[in-house]
């Protein structure tokens, strides 16, 4: 009696955990090949918000401690979106640095960048006089629910975020082969 007790919840109760996920995590990477050494590069990128030079989608930026670990910066975007950042990594040696979005308050959504967590990487490596720039990152969605509207679904998402890539490592090319 017991064990088909067992089974019978099992049949109800593990179709309702599944339909319960929340939205799962998203990943880009984009990279571009750069004409110029990666020192020179990194003197473009390395300060942690150097982004509103290099980025055109970037509008300001401020950082309570520069390129100190644990800094928090504020970019705004164009649209005048704000957005808090933390640096976790500042690399100059291997020329990376790594940062996440501060938790957003509950139910923002930001216009144009549909995402509710944000953790970035963006390293530079050399090989005979070319750099290649890597910018990858991980996020989840703004819509907690398993139906999002069509502008915050996971690939309203994924475009966003690679757009917001492309756009800036195709500045940072353009910027470095001056």
């Amino acid at each position: 009696m017991k064990y088909s007790q067992v089974i019978l919840i099992s049949i109800f109760l593990i179709p309702s955990l599944v339909l319960a996920h929340g939205p799962s995590r998203q990943k880009v990477t984009q990279e571009i090949e750069v004409n110029a050494s990666a020192e020179s590069i990194w003197k473009i990128v390395g300060e942690f918000c150097s982004i509103q030079d290099w980025h055109p989608g970037i509008k300001s930026c401020t950082a309570d401690n520069g390129t100190t670990v644990k800094s928090v910066r504020t970019i705004e975007l164009e649209n005048g979106e704000k957005i808090n950042e933390v640096l976790y990594k500042h690399d100059k040696d291997n020329k990376r640095i790594q940062y996440g979005m501060q938790e957003l308050e509950e139910g923002r959504v930001i216009d144009g960048l549909p995402i509710a967590t944000h953790g970035s990487t963006i390293t530079i490596t050399e090989s005979n006089g070319i750099s290649k720039v890597q910018w990858k990152g991980a996020f989840y969605r703004s819509f907690p629910g398993q139906q999002p509207p069509p502008e915050l679904t996971d690939e309203a998402c994924i475009k966003a975020v690679t757009n917001l890539y492309k756009t800036g490592l195709e500045n940072i090319k353009k910027i470095a082969e001056k």
